[in-house]
């Protein structure tokens, strides 16, 4: 579960103040089926699945979702909330839309890049080399050249780019992701 301070995707629900009536309740199965549900002392947390999106709701309490009411931080990811929440309440008055705004979506050459560096990721955490990178992620006959010809082989340049881009990944620049930058 992300925290909803590091994810604009992840959605704050409280209940409505006071004289505020919502145009209507939230129902989370009525969204889709929840990929997760987990409760602890500041609330719940779901993850909502439908087709390739993912809407992950924090609920306050479970007033939230007879009279819901969403909480939009004036943060430096306001927008991307404001969006979030917008196209949360469209879907609550029955349009169907994705949950998620294109900033927030990953492409499927993201998709395989993210894989590719958290495989070199692995692979180096494991001791490996470059050349074992150029093997192994890249599958680059390069790995098998002589000292003198690999050194000037572009899969090692790419494995060291790999190398280093994986571990920036790892070392909290998964965070760009999640703030869809």
């Amino acid at each position: 579960m992300w925290l909803p301070e590091v994810s604009p995707a992840t959605l704050i629900l409280e209940p409505a103040p006071t004289g505020f009536e919502a145009a209507s309740s939230f129902n989370p199965s009525a969204f889709g089926p929840a990929l997760v549900e987990r409760a602890d002392a500041d609330g719940r947390e779901l993850v909502i699945v439908d087709g390739s999106d993912e809407l992950h709701i924090r609920l306050q309490d479970d007033q939230a979702t007879r009279r819901p009411a969403v909480l939009l931080p004036l943060d430096s990811m306001f927008e991307l909330r404001l969006d979030v929440a917008l196209r949360f309440a469209r879907r609550l008055s029955g349009q169907r839309i994705n949950f998620l705004p294109t900033a927030l979506r990953l492409t499927s050459f993201q998709k395989r890049r993210l894989i590719q560096l958290l495989h070199a990721f692995d692979v180096h955490d494991a001791g490996g080399g470059p050349r074992d990178i150029a093997a192994e992620v890249l599958c680059s006959d390069h790995a098998q050249l002589p000292s003198v010809e690999w050194k000037d082989s572009h899969a090692r340049r790419k494995a060291n780019r790999l190398i280093h881009d994986s571990i920036a990944l790892v070392e909290r620049g998964y965070l760009k992701l999640l703030r869809g930058l």
